[in-house]
């Protein structure tokens, strides 16, 4: 059985810990205990997708336009190490997180990532752009009061 308690108040609380409280411990067959932030909502997807197609629209990267979904590799690839690899009929493959799989502050560090880039690269960015980026700046902030 799988139980999911989402943390938005004392008493979701308080019956997390009364859950807990009554689980067997067991050395051979252990339960799993797993505390995660949400992924990312469906309203961070489309803010990232502004921002991406802004930089897709806007900048030429070594010669060429690339879609939103190939910044999209490129900028999560920048986040988490740039792995590439060598295609299997050649080229080059950028290894980069799944944005499905990501909780909502490394949602918020792709957009802002993308952000800076952008920036850098004198992208000029649409009002859905604009506020996503005030978003993701916004989710942060409050991450780090938190922290």
């Amino acid at each position: 059985m799988i139980r999911e308690i989402r943390l938005t108040h004392e008493s979701a609380r308080e019956f997390a810990i009364n859950i807990i409280g009554q689980l067997p411990v067991d050395s051979e067959h252990p339960l799993r205990i797993v505390i995660d932030e949400d992924k990312r909502s469906l309203a961070q997807n489309r803010m990232m997708w502004a921002v991406l197609n802004d930089i897709a629209k806007q900048v030429h990267w070594n010669g060429e336009r690339l879609t939103a979904e190939e910044w999209k590799h490129l900028i999560t690839a920048n986040l988490h190490g740039q792995k590439c690899l060598r295609g299997i009929d050649g080229g080059l493959v950028f290894m980069g997180l799944s944005t499905r799989k990501m909780n909502k502050k490394e949602f918020a560090d792709v957009v802002t990532c993308a952000e800076q880039f952008g920036a850098e690269n004198g992208v000029k960015f649409s009002n859905d752009s604009l506020e996503a980026i005030r978003l993701a700046e916004q989710y942060k902030d409050q991450l780090s009061k938190v922290a």
